[in-house]
């Protein structure tokens, strides 16, 4: 957004090890280090609304989220006159008896237990800013009994593009020729299949196939980045969650076939009807078919290298800095009363940026491996 001529700045609380404090403009202990812990969120807040116009924040709010002015912070913005745009990250929008996938809700229980027991007060977030937000991007989060999008995108993550390069690996390796390598990169290994995954791969080397997995896990996305531009052939994000996160992102931006799960079209439905998942060339699997969409992948090396170059073509088209300054650009539109709505901005038919370019060539129908 600075590229585009806005003042833009990123201001979090904390970050995480995998990320690097240039990833961010402001932390708060930083910033307001000259004062306590407890006045720092305030000061922060108060600060924020005489500076900026328009936030970009969570269900868990902004700063006063967790103190006892957290159901005034909207009122504090409409005083000032200032715009709200919620988009959620995950645990502060997961209500666990709204969820409808019960595999969805059994993975988080067992990866975030705890959760399961703040559901009134999340629930109660949630429905403060469902209705006091100017404008809601949910992604697939939108079914899990929100009640509300404006806009309707299966993913509003984005990446540095500059920074992820397509892989310089020669994709020739059909599991008995050559070893197929397989990277997965879990934070929370329940809520990913992480077990179903590595029982996989041996299922398919007591084949006989030459396979093998390098699993990323607790380490910096430079090293993530690293192996998956030279050492990796494919991605599997994750087979419990339908859609994709960070991590598909990263694979499919790395130029690699990426597998997730996106079997449930309580969810994919809405986003190839009326968005763009029909181009997203990520390969789906489950628990139960993980073993079978594994083995055609590793068998045939010309569709893993049709799918790693629509992959990146998806990602530049969709996911990159260049489709952030768009939907960004239309929201402050929108904000301003420049437009009436947003509910169609990525409508296959009706939305202008889905016809800019061609759609993305890959070989799969509904995310499945189409037999030869």
């Amino acid at each position: 957004m600075k590229e585009c001529g806005y003042l833009s700045h990123t201001f979090v609380t904390h970050f995480y090890s995998v990320n690097k404090r240039s990833d961010w403009d402001f932390i708060l202990s930083e910033k307001y280090s000259f004062i306590s812990r407890f006045l720092g969120p305030y000061l922060a807040f108060s600060a924020s609304l005489l500076k900026y116009d328009v936030f970009f924040i969570s269900f868990n709010g902004y700063f006063i989220g967790n103190t006892p002015m957290r159901y005034f912070q909207s009122l504090f913005f409409k005083l000032a006159k200032k715009k709200v745009v919620v988009i959620p990250f995950g645990s502060d929008g997961f209500v666990y008896k709204n969820i409808r996938s019960t595999s969805i809700l059994h993975a988080l229980m067992i990866s975030y237990p705890q959760l399961s027991r703040k559901q009134k007060l999340i629930s109660k977030d949630v429905e403060y800013w469902i209705k006091n937000a100017d404008l809601v991007i949910p992604g697939v989060m939108g079914p899990e009994g929100l009640g509300r999008w404006d806009v309707l995108a299966p993913s509003s993550l984005v990446l540095d593009l500059k920074k992820w390069i397509p892989t310089r690996k020669n994709c020739t390796a059909d599991g008995i020729n050559e070893t197929v390598v397989v990277a997965h990169s879990p934070n929370h290994r329940g809520a990913k299949g992480t077990e179903f995954i590595l029982d996989a791969i041996d299922t398919l080397k007591n084949e006989g196939l030459k396979i093998e997995l390098k699993l990323l896990e607790k380490v910096s996305n430079d090293i993530v980045r690293d192996v998956m531009s030279q050492k990796v052939d494919i991605l599997v994000e994750q087979i419990i969650f339908t859609s994709h996160g960070l991590s598909g992102l990263e694979g499919m931006a790395s130029g690699l076939p990426t597998i997730s799960n996106m079997e449930d079209e309580t969810y994919t439905l809405p986003m190839r009807r009326w968005s763009f998942l029909n181009e997203c060339p990520i390969v789906s699997a489950s628990p139960e078919t993980i073993v079978d969409v594994l083995r055609k992948l590793v068998k045939r090396p010309k569709l893993r290298s049709h799918l790693g170059r629509a992959s990146r073509e998806y990602v530049e088209k969709y996911l990159g800095f260049d489709s952030a300054q768009f939907l960004f650009s239309n929201v402050l539109d929108y904000l301003y009363g420049k437009k009436d709505s947003l509910i169609n901005l990525y409508h296959p038919i009706l939305g202008d940026y889905v016809n800019r370019s061609p759609k993305i060539d890959h070989p799969l129908v509904k995310n499945q491996i189409v037999e030869e």
